[in-house]
């Protein structure tokens, strides 16, 4: 049975509408990038052409249109761009101002992403990425530089680096992304907690440059809500551990980020606080990606929650309540910014479970609205079925199978959007 959304006339009106991709979800991965040397390796599945977006997209873009979807968020490959250091591939740039031109022309305003998890090998392994300083403040400002010169025009707005903070966790703490880094090793605490630093200034870094063009700025942030699951739920000593582990999470994954927008202020638990007025003037969109909470035993390993929840793919429990309790969270943090729900989806080939999720989790969107919430957007994740990092084509995200047919799904966004409309 699928629950079935009540919307409020008159809330949603102007609302964004919105699926996310990645581009080695939809295009594979390129050469010179460093998810290649994890797929050359056999670390990972091969994404050969992703779903065949690179040529498809016209079709493609315009199938998306036709849900009622009014914006989409495609990311611009870094190594597709510039795939060895200082030579520019001329022909990509031109293929994705195409993209953007073919998105514009259906009704798809496009929000360009210029780094989701991969980057240039040369960029990310070979020249030390945002944790080096020369790296971080002049070759990314120069591609920053290079994105907003050629695709101001098409873009609707920007975000920078897709999940700044879940870039630096996975790839320098748990080890699951390149550089594949872990933060138990000897000095991996400090490399991790640098690499997070890096990470958010280098977002901070491009979007004030972007805005001085300018451009319209979204950050997004990865925000699961965090819970504390003991295996062993009757000893105090673990449960005294197991709350220092979702304290440091919580700083990490919220007062990190919110802190630099709120109040220019960046501050974690094992670094001196740094200062500057100007990081909360550099976005004009808070985007919040969401799919499930997690939760953390005494030992600060990753558990489902709740321990009993239906899983995804993935191996976590989507819980839609906690989108709602964490909208809250953020609005009463940081008042006066918009808000989005900048990425939202299940892992699962099961299209009836995601339907029954999908429309719980829209229920909670509508509700936020109604009570005056400054929630703008909603972007699915994602829109048609591609490669899933890790999982390969395992698993499914889209509302669009890799054949083009509609999912029901698709049917249940499409269906609350044209209520929307009509309300």
């Amino acid at each position: 049975m699928v629950h079935v959304v009540s919307w409020h006339a008159g809330t949603m009106s102007g609302f964004r509408w919105g699926v996310t991709t990645s581009s080695v979800q939809i295009e594979g991965v390129h050469e010179s990038a460093d998810w290649s040397r994890w797929e050359a390796t056999k670390r990972v599945p091969a994404s050969t052409d992703g779903n065949g977006f690179a040529t498809n997209f016209h079709d493609d873009l315009a199938l998306i249109a036709s849900l009622g979807i009014t914006d989409i968020r495609l990311t611009l490959e870094w190594a597709r761009i510039e795939p060895v250091e200082g030579k520019t591939d001329a022909e990509a740039l031109d293929r994705y101002a195409d993209i953007l031109a073919a998105a514009r022309s259906v009704g798809l305003a496009p929000w360009i992403t210029l780094v989701s998890t991969s980057l240039p090998g040369w960029f990310s392994e070979d020249g030390g990425g945002f944790v080096d300083d020369k790296a971080r403040n002049l070759t990314w400002m120069r591609h920053v530089d290079r994105c907003a010169e050629r695709f101001n025009d098409f873009a609707e707005g920007y975000t920078p680096i897709d999940d700044p903070v879940g870039w630096a966790l996975r790839g320098w703490g748990l080890g699951s992304r390149p550089p594949g880094r872990r933060s138990d090793s000897e000095g991996g605490p400090e490399r991790l907690s640098n690499a997070i630093r890096s990470a958010l200034v280098a977002d901070h870094l491009a979007a004030r440059h972007l805005h001085s063009g300018g451009a319209t700025t979204m950050a997004v942030r990865g925000t699961p809500t965090i819970f504390n699951v003991l295996d062993d739920p009757r000893s105090g000593q673990e449960a005294d551990a197991a709350q220092q582990h979702v304290r440091w999470w919580a700083n990490v994954l919220f007062d990190s980020w919110i802190n630099m927008i709120g109040n220019g202020e960046l501050a974690m638990d094992d670094r001196t606080p740094e200062h500057d007025h100007e990081w909360t003037s550099d976005f004009d969109f808070v985007g919040l990606a969401f799919d499930h909470p997690i939760g953390l035993n005494h030992e600060g390993a990753m558990r489902p929650y709740p321990p009993d929840g239906l899983r995804a793919d993935n191996g976590f429990a989507p819980l839609p309540e906690e989108l709602g309790v964490l909208l809250q969270r953020i609005s009463e943090r940081l008042p006066a910014t918009p808000l989005m729900v900048a990425a939202n989806g299940v892992a699962t080939t099961n299209d009836e479970w995601r339907c029954e999720v999908l429309a719980a989790t829209l229920g909670i969107v509508a509700t936020a609205q109604a009570d005056g919430m400054n929630l703008v957007g909603y972007f699915h994740d994602t829109a048609i079925d591609g490669y899933e990092w890790k999982a390969g084509f395992d698993t499914h995200r889209g509302l669009i199978a890799r054949d083009r047919v509609p999912k029901r799904s698709a049917q249940v966004l499409k269906a609350a959007i044209d209520r929307t409309r009509s309300g």
